[in-house]
C-alpha cells in the first residue's frame, strides 16, 4: 500500500496539464493503486459528469492563470484520490453504524455560521470533522498506521500550495487542517461541491445545483462520517454548511432527526462580504475571469430567490423544527446564544462546556483582524438594491439592519 505522502505527492507540485479527466483519474488510480469509482452504490456515473463539466470550465470560463492551473489540478488530484481511497475503505467496512441526531448549523454565508460551528466544536459532546479528515480520509485512529498528526502535517501543506494560508485570504475566512470543516467538503470527492466559489465553471455549478446531485452528494457525505466515526457511533454530529438551505427536503432526507439552526444577518452586510470573499478565492486561480460590478447583482438575485423558497419551505413543513440565529444577538453574547440554542434543543450545557467555550472565546481570531475595506457599490450595488430584494426578509424575521457603506 502506498504512503499517504505519494499518494498525494501530486498535490504539492506544479502541473500545466489540460484538464482532460481520463488522465486525471489515471493518475489517481497510479497513485492509490485503486481503480473503482463507486458504481451505482456512489452515483459514479452522476460524478462522471460533474467532473467532465468541471474540466470544461476549468478549460474555459474560470481563465486561470499559471499558478491558478497548478492549484486547481492539486484540488482534483486530492478529490480523486479521496474518492478512490474513501471507496475502497467502504468496500473493505461493508455497512457502517448509525450517525446519531446532528446539530446543523446553515444560514447566509457569513452571517456568523463559521464562528458559531467553532463556538460549539468546543463542547467535547460534539463530533466534527476537520478539513485534513474531509480532504484525505484514512482509517479512523487505531485501525490504520496513519496518526491524525501526520494527516494535519500533509494537508496544511496541500492547503499552502493551493493559496488558501495566505494571511490576505485567513483573514477573511480561516482555512487551517486541523479546523472544524463545512459539510461541502465531505461532499467534495463526490465532486458535488459548489466549486463556484473558487472558479468560474457555470455548466459544473448548474449540475451542482440539480436534486439528482444533492440526493447523492447527501449519501456520500453520509458514508464519509460514517468512515471516520468507525465503531465509535456515540456522540452526536455537528455540522454546518450555508448551502443546506438550498435543498432542505435532500438534508431532512439523509438526517430526518437533524436539529437545525439557521443564522440571520442583514443581507446589506452579508452580500458584499461574500463577493469579497468570492473575489478573493477567484484571485487564488484567475485574475479576470470575474467582473466583481456583475458579481453584486447575480449574488442578490441569488440569494433573494433562495431566501423566499426557504421561507415558503419552512411554512409546509411546521413539524421540523428550525432554531433562528440573530448575528446581532450572537456577537453580543456567544455563549447565551449557545446556551439558548441547546436549550431549544432539549440539550444540556454542562459547566466544563461553558468553560471550555470561554477558553474558545479567547483564543480564536476569527473576525478579529483588521477591517476590510469594501462596501456595496464595489460590487454594482445599492441600499436601495438591497431593500428591494430583501427588506420583506429583515422585517419578516426581525433582522437587524447595520450600518452598510
Amino acid at each position: 500500500m502506498p504512503s499517504l505522502e505519494s499518494i498525494y505527492a501530486a498535490a504539492l507540485k506544479p502541473c500545466a496539464a489540460a484538464f482532460e479527466p481520463p488522465a486525471l483519474m489515471a493518475r489517481a488510480e497510479a497513485a492509490t493503486g485503486l481503480g473503482d469509482w463507486g458504481g451505482p452504490r456512489w452515483a459514479e456515473d452522476r460524478f462522471r459528469a460533474r467532473l467532465d463539466a468541471l474540466c470544461q470550465g476549468l478549460e474555459g470560463e474560470a481563465r486561470l492563470h499559471d499558478l491558478g492551473r497548478s492549484r486547481a489540478h492539486s484540488r482534483l488530484h486530492v478529490l480523486l484520490c479521496s474518492r478512490l481511497r474513501q471507496v475502497d475503505h467502504r468496500r473493505w467496512i461493508g455497512d457502517a453504524g448509525p450517525l446519531a441526531a446532528p446539530l446543523i448549523g446553515t444560514g447566509m454565508p457569513r452571517a456568523g455560521t463559521t464562528f458559531l460551528h467553532g463556538l460549539l466544536s468546543s463542547d467535547p459532546d460534539n463530533r466534527v470533522a476537520t478539513a485534513a479528515q474531509a480532504a484525505i480520509p484514512v482509517p479512523v485512529l487505531g485501525q490504520g498506521a496513519v496518526s491524525e498528526a501526520e494527516r494535519n502535517a500533509l494537508y496544511e501543506r496541500i492547503l499552502a500550495f493551493q493559496g488558501f494560508t495566505t494571511p490576505d485570504v485567513t483573514a477573511i475566512h480561516p482555512y487551517a487542517a486541523a479546523a472544524p470543516e463545512e459539510c461541502v467538503f465531505l461532499q467534495e470527492a463526490a465532486c458535488a461541491m459548489p466549486l463556484g466559489a473558487f472558479y468560474n465553471a457555470p455548466e459544473f455549478s448548474a449540475l451542482v445545483g440539480q436534486v439528482e446531485t444533492g440526493a447523492d452528494a447527501y449519501a456520500w457525505q453520509r458514508g464519509m462520517m460514517q468512515s471516520l466515526q468507525g465503531d465509535l457511533a456515540t456522540g452526536r454530529w455537528l455540522l454546518k454548511a450555508p448551502s443546506h438551505v438550498m435543498n432542505m427536503d435532500g438534508l431532512l432526507n439523509a438526517f430526518p432527526d437533524a436539529r437545525i439552526f439557521l443564522n440571520h444577518r442583514d443581507p446589506g452586510k452579508v452580500i458584499p462580504s461574500v463577493a469579497s470573499l468570492y473575489m478573493k478565492l477567484y484571485s487564488l486561480a484567475s485574475n479576470s475571469s470575474v467582473d466583481p460590478l456583475a458579481l453584486g447583482p447575480r449574488l442578490v438575485a441569488n440569494w433573494a430567490g433562495i431566501l423566499g423558497r426557504l421561507d415558503e419551505w419552512r411554512e409546509a413543513h411546521p413539524q421540523v423544527p428550525v432554531v433562528d440565529v440573530h448575528y446581532a444577538s450572537l456577537i453580543a453574547d456567544p455563549i447565551a446564544t449557545a446556551e439558548r440554542l441547546y436549550a431549544r434543543f432539549g440539550l444540556d450545557m454542562s459547566e466544563s462546556t461553558r468553560t471550555a467555550m470561554a477558553a474558545h472565546l479567547k483564543a480564536d481570531h476569527h473576525g478579529k483582524g483588521p477591517a476590510r475595506s469594501y462596501g456595496l457599490a464595489d460590487f454594482g450595488l445599492c441600499e436601495a438594491d438591497i431593500e428591494v430584494a430583501f427588506g420583506a426578509y429583515i422585517d419578516s424575521h426581525g433582522v437587524t439592519r447595520e450600518k452598510r457603506s
